[in-house]
């Protein structure tokens, strides 16, 4: 009504410039009002706390599940425990051993006194590894691989440990007669690997006789090293002998070199020297038994006028 009116009065021209600016005032107070119904809490919010997935897209770190979770390695070798992150950016990586709570590693820094443990990052792959150098049984367990983000990320990996069995056959302890030939087999089981090398001590020094020692592979997990002593003499030979595996703690036998006698016939000597002896703990009750007979017997003989 107000328009018709002053179309009426005012030229064409005029009135349509009212009417246009009558449409931009309305259209500015709209959006402005619709700005203001968003609160900058929620503006602030959705930039700060993103999803980590969005449309089949990650747009956080996230762990490449298809890596190993379980790492098997032999006594005294060196163990690679792997964990790849992606899409890291600046976030730090953590390694924990879980049986303790015990921080080992923060990125390329080591947190732990023990210098067998070290974390490096493969950037190609995005990796961070945890090696574990010259694994000891008690290196068993689980460890915690650990992203410090909000709230924090974790993958697991679990490390077993074996222990190869080392001994040497026929001992603890062998005879032979003086002038024989001897062959001492050091047998390595169980092993995932094959030892670098097998060293001989006699007492406490080394067998140089590198032409008389053999390491063979007779299985996929056994491995003999033997040693071939020749014409033994009880001066020379006879004594305490150990075999050491690369990384694996060593197996001991006590060779006795006979003169003139048979090994059976010594073997019995040594079993029956100074006669059978009763256990100690028999012994002890028939002494005390005989102690309390005699006491008895004081006690009940008639008092001396």
């Amino acid at each position: 009504m107000l328009l018709r009116t002053l179309g009426a009065r005012l030229p064409w021209s005029v009135c349509w410039a009212l009417v246009c600016l009558h449409i931009y005032k309305v259209g500015s107070e709209e959006d402005v009002s619709s700005t203001r119904l968003i609160p900058e809490s929620t503006v602030a919010t959705s930039t700060v706390l993103a999803p980590a997935h969005q449309h089949g897209l990650y747009t956080g770190p996230f762990f490449d599940t298809s890596m190993p979770t379980n790492i098997t390695a032999q006594l005294g070798t060196h163990a690679y425990l792997p964990c790849r992150i992606k899409q890291l950016g600046n976030k730090s990586v953590s390694w924990i051993r879980r049986r303790d709570a015990h921080i080992l590693t923060v990125d390329r820094y080591t947190f732990i006194a023990d210098e067998r443990f070290q974390a490096f990052l493969v950037e190609a792959t995005s990796t961070w590894t945890l090696q574990v150098k010259y694994v000891q049984a008690r290196d068993a367990g689980e460890y915690e691989c650990q992203v410090s983000a909000a709230p924090k990320m974790s993958h697991f990996v679990t490390l077993h440990v074996v222990v190869p069995r080392v001994q040497i056959l026929g001992g603890p302890e062998l005879y032979v007669k003086a002038g024989s030939t001897v062959a001492l087999r050091c047998e390595i089981s169980r092993a995932l690997e094959e030892p670098a090398y097998i060293l001989w001590f006699h007492e406490s020094r080394r067998v140089l006789a590198y032409q008389d020692m053999h390491v063979e592979r007779v299985a996929a997990d056994a491995t003999v090293g033997s040693l071939l002593i020749r014409r033994a003499t009880r001066r020379l030979h006879s004594g305490n002998y150990s075999c050491r595996p690369s990384n694996l703690d060593p197996a001991f036998v006590f060779l006795h070199v006979l003169d003139g006698e048979h090994p059976a016939a010594m073997q019995r000597d040594k079993n029956s020297a100074g006669g059978v002896q009763p256990p100690q703990g028999l012994r002890r009750v028939v002494g005390q038994a005989l102690l309390l007979g005699a006491l008895a017997t004081a006690l009940a003989a008639p008092a001396l006028p």
